[in-house]
């Protein structure tokens, strides 16, 4: 027979396991959540690609103009002059944009179709503007990304005497750096090219 005192003591009991069990399954929920939010977290989002920060340093990528020099003084200028060698060294650079961290390399090219246009269409002034020409600079034919660095840096080198020459006083020397054939990744087409503008009066 079952009494009064036991019928009360199973409501406890059950009671008890409904609570213990919707306190067991409230902790699963959080756990599954914190779960999912840090898998979340971790993912990588977007496409890499390659592009040239020098497209993006100053103009933001609306023109790809590089201006040399750039800083406040010889500790952050964007070059530096070698006079054992009687040069300057731009400094240029491949870059990843997006997740990816795996080693690359991309070819490097000068594209003077890319000046000859701008000359014409009156972006620059011929009058003050004066594409580069070849025997004047140096620059690798390829630059490469270690795996984990995200980042490759070349130099194009400029012949510090022919720059400061008569024939350039008080002009613009304009050379256009592109990419080519990359590998691993895409080119960030957009941003793969930019156009170095040397104010020769500002080089020292």
């Amino acid at each position: 027979m079952v009494t009064v005192t036991d019928k009360r003591k199973n409501i406890i009991n059950m009671k008890k396991t409904i609570s213990y069990t919707s306190a067991i399954l409230f902790l699963s929920v959080i756990m599954a959540i914190s779960a999912c939010n840090k898998a979340d977290s971790e993912l990588d989002y977007g496409t890499t690609s390659i592009y040239m920060p020098q497209a993006v340093i100053r103009s933001g990528g609306v023109n790809n103009q590089y201006p040399v020099p750039t800083g406040t003084d010889s500790s952050t200028w964007n070059y530096a002059i070698d006079a054992a060698k009687s040069r300057i060294d731009i400094s240029m650079g491949a870059a990843l944009s997006g997740p990816g961290s795996e080693a690359f390399s991309v070819e490097v090219r000068a594209n003077t179709d890319t000046i000859q246009q701008l000359l014409a269409a009156g972006v620059f002034n011929p009058a003050t503007h004066v594409q580069m020409p070849a025997s004047m600079y140096t620059m690798p034919v390829k630059v490469d990304g270690v795996k984990g660095a995200r980042a490759g840096f070349f130099k194009l080198s400029v012949d510090y005497k022919a720059l400061k020459s008569a024939a350039y006083a008080g002009k613009f020397l304009l050379l256009a750096v592109k990419f080519v054939n990359p590998t691993t990744y895409q080119l960030n087409s957009p941003l793969s090219s930019a156009i170095v503008v040397i104010d020769v009066m500002k080089i020292p």
